[in-house]
Parts: structure tokens; C-alpha cells; sequence
């Protein structure tokens, strides 16, 4: 199931947190798992890892608890804040980081063409489009993929693989 949380932080923090994504963060090259080749067509963008900022990781793991009402067990270390380009489709599950994604977007042009979009069967299914100050909650064996976009065009998302959870009443 694809849960969607629209004005996620407070509007203070989302402008601090768009400002510590641009100037104050390091990303390191990501490139998809099991690929031979550093290219384009396997280079996933660039990542600050959370494991590197402790405060950031509680803050938005918290801030995702609330929001979704479940309560965090734990998270992959793989969980980070991306800068990526999105000039090409990369369909993919992220089961080897866990049961369940939150993509939460941070900064980024509005648009249809700019989010994420989901498949079924092979298909493209389902589309949320990138609104910044959103979180969309879905399990890791969705295939999913950035949506392709022919302006030239960065957004900054934060990726919280969760390994286990439980869900609130």
C-alpha cells in the first residue's frame, strides 16, 4: 500500500532542511547494486549518508513515525538524503534494504514530471507526482523509478530504508 503525507515538516524546518540539503551536506557517487560498470545508465545519483548525521536520522525517522503512525525499529544504513538528475527511467525494488520505504521530498521543481512513479505486471502503474514538503510511505518490493524528465531539472529527496516496523493504532 502507498501512503502520501503532504506538508510533512513544519514550515520552519522545511526551510532550514532545504537549506542544510544545498549548502551543508556531502554527497558521494551511488551507483544501483550489482552493476559492472560506473556509466549513466547505472549511476543513481548522489547520497549523504543519515548514518553521518545522527541528529538528522532521529529527526526524520521521528518525524516519520508521527507521520505515518508506526514506530521505527530499524533502518538500513543505506538511508541518506539524494541529489539526483532525472534524466532517465530506472525501475527498480529496494528489498535488499528492507520492508518499507519512505521517500520524503525536500526540494525540487513541482511538477507531475518530477516525482516517482510506481509499476504493476510490468507496467506503469501508478505516478505521485514531486511536491516539496511530501512523504510517500510504500513497501520495498514495489517496483518503482524516479520519472524521466526532459528539463533539465535536481531534486533533493531523503530515503529512509525502514528493515522493521511496527504499525500504531
Amino acid at each position: 500500500m502507498i501512503k502520501i503525507v503532504d506538508n510533512f515538516f513544519e514550515d520552519k524546518l522545511l526551510v532550514d532542511l532545504q537549506n542544510k540539503v544545498v549548502n551543508d551536506l556531502t554527497y558521494k557517487p551511488v551507483y544501483f547494486e550489482n552493476t559492472k560498470e560506473k556509466n549513466k545508465e547505472n549511476y543513481y545519483g548522489s547520497r549523504f549518508y543519515l548514518t553521518t548525521d545522527p541528529y538528522l536520522c532521529e529527526l526524520l525517522c521521528k518525524i516519520s513515525q508521527d507521520k505515518f503512525k508506526i514506530k521505527i525499529k530499524s533502518i538500513n544504513t543505506e538511508s541518506g538524503i539524494d541529489i539526483r538528475n532525472l534524466d532517465h527511467f530506472k525501475p527498480h525494488d529496494d528489498i535488499p534494504t528492507g520492508i518499507a520505504n519512505i521517500l520524503i521530498m525536500i526540494k525540487g521543481l513541482k511538477s507531475v514530471n518530477n516525482g516517482v512513479v510506481f509499476y504493476s505486471d510490468n507496467q506503469l502503474d501508478t505516478h505521485i507526482g514531486f511536491k516539496e514538503n511530501r512523504a510517500i510511505m510504500f513497501p520495498s518490493n514495489l517496483i518503482h523509478s524516479p520519472h524521466l524528465t526532459v528539463n533539465p531539472n535536481m531534486r533533493y529527496t531523503a530515503s529512509i530504508f525502514i528493515k522493521e516496523y511496527d504499525e500504531l493504532v
